[in-house]
C-alpha cells in the first residue's frame, strides 16, 4: 500500500509577508517549544543573498536526485522535457520555493545560474539544495538566495538522476512535504508546517519585543543573564508592568 504524506492546510501571501519579519533563529526556537524538534535544515548555509535583502519566505516545491544509472539515465535523456527537474523547475509560480533533495550529495551541481535565472522570472523566492550548486559567482551575479552545503564544477549528468518531483523529501535532515513553508535567511533555513505560521508569527512578535525593547534594556542596566535571560518569574513580572507602564498591556 502507499500512502501519500501532503499538507492540507494553506496561509494567504499577507501571512506569508508577516512571516519575513522573523528570524530562521526565532522560528526554530519557537518551533521546539511548539514540540517540533526537527525543523532546521542543518549544514545548508546561504551562499548567494542580495545585499540588503533580510529574508526569503515561501511555499515548498519538492525535486529528489538519486545516484546516476547509465541505462536509466540515458532513458530519461531521450524525453528530456519530461525530466523531473525541469517539470519542478517549469513548476515554479510566485511565492515558490525550490527544496532539492541530493541525500547530500557533494560530488556534482544540481544548479547553476540559468537555472537561478528561470526561478526568479516565474516567481520564486529561493533555492535550497541538500548537495551542491555550480557556477556560483554567476549565480551570485543573479542577485537570487540560494542555500547549499557547498560547490561542485561538474553538472547532474556526471553522477545524479532526477526521479521525484512535488512529494516529500528530506533536506538536512529535515522532512519536507510540499506546500510546507519555508523561511530562510543568513542563519540558514526552517520548515515550517503551514499550521503553525499564524502562531509562529503572533509568539516571534512578543519574543523580539521582549528581547528588544526590554532585555537589551535590563542588560544594558547591569541585569543578570541569570534572572533576566530567558527572564524568570520574577522578571516576567517586572516586565509585565513595564509594558503597561509604557502603553503596550
Amino acid at each position: 500500500m502507499t500512502y501519500i504524506v501532503k499538507n492540507t492546510h494553506t496561509i494567504s501571501d499577507e501571512l506569508l509577508e508577516e512571516l519575513k519579519l522573523v528570524s530562521v533563529s526565532t522560528a526554530s526556537h519557537t518551533l521546539v517549544e511548539m514540540g517540533y524538534r526537527n525543523a532546521y535544515m542543518q549544514g545548508i548555509m546561504p551562499l548567494s543573498f542580495p545585499e540588503g535583502q533580510e529574508s526569503a519566505v515561501g511555499r515548498a516545491v519538492t525535486l529528489r536526485f538519486v545516484p546516476l544509472r547509465e541505462d536509466l539515465v540515458k532513458q530519461q535523456y531521450d524525453t528530456l522535457p519530461e525530466s523531473p527537474h525541469r517539470v519542478a523547475l517549469e513548476s515554479i509560480t510566485q511565492n515558490d520555493i525550490l527544496v532539492i533533495d541530493t541525500g547530500s550529495h557533494m560530488e556534482t551541481g544540481v544548479i547553476g545560474d540559468i537555472f537561478t535565472r528561470r526561478l526568479r522570472y516565474l516567481g520564486g523566492q529561493a533555492i535550497i539544495v541538500d548537495g551542491c550548486i555550480r557556477d556560483l559567482q554567476r549565480v551570485k551575479a543573479v542577485n537570487f538566495p540560494v542555500l547549499a552545503r557547498g560547490v561542485h564544477g561538474g553538472a547532474i549528468p556526471r553522477s545524479l538522476m532526477s526521479v521525484g518531483f512535488n512529494e516529500p523529501i528530506r533536506c538536512g535532515g529535515v522532512s519536507v512535504v510540499p506546500g510546507d513553508i519555508i523561511l530562510v535567511d543568513r542563519d540558514g533555513a526552517v520548515a515550517i508546517p503551514p499550521q503553525c505560521v499564524e502562531d509562529i508569527v503572533k509568539i516571534a512578535r512578543a519574543h523580539d519585543e521582549l528581547e528588544e525593547r526590554w532585555i537589551k534594556m535590563k542588560l544594558d542596566e547591569g541585569a543578570s543573564l541569570h534572572t533576566h535571560y530567558p527572564p524568570n518569574a520574577e522578571a516576567r513580572i517586572e516586565f509585565e508592568n513595564w509594558k503597561k507602564e509604557n502603553g503596550y498591556a
